[in-house]
């Protein structure tokens, strides 16, 4: 049978100390990087206005939708004394065979002739 080796007492605490002491890491492996950094920001896409044109015939007439779109905001603006700018929601109706234009802006509605 081996001899069994005596430890001191500060054997012991070496020991214990080594145990002890916190683990070092290595820094020099990194976290995966995400594609966008923070100091690098994607542009929001930009918004392309369509311009359209649309014009209605009926009845030997010519109407350009443009000009109803303006008369319509005129009337409101005159009828609730709003400014022209604050009509933000529009919905026009056109009634050829009536000879109307009837529309709802911003919840109020009216009527003009054509």
């Amino acid at each position: 049978m081996a001899a069994r080796k005596k430890t001191t007492v500060a054997q012991t605490k070496a020991a214990q100390v080594k145990t002890t002491e916190p683990k070092v890491t290595d820094t020099t492996k990194s976290a995966p990087v995400s594609p966008v950094t923070a100091t690098e920001t994607k542009a929001a896409p930009k918004r392309v206005c369509k311009k359209v044109s649309m014009e209605l015939q009926y009845a030997d007439k010519c109407i350009d939708v443009t000009s109803l779109e303006s008369k319509a905001v005129a009337a409101w603006s005159e009828a609730t004394g709003n400014a022209k700018t604050a009509a933000k929601s529009i919905n026009l109706y056109v009634k050829p065979e009536e000879n109307k234009l009837y529309y709802v802006i911003e919840g109020e509605a009216g009527e003009i002739e054509l």
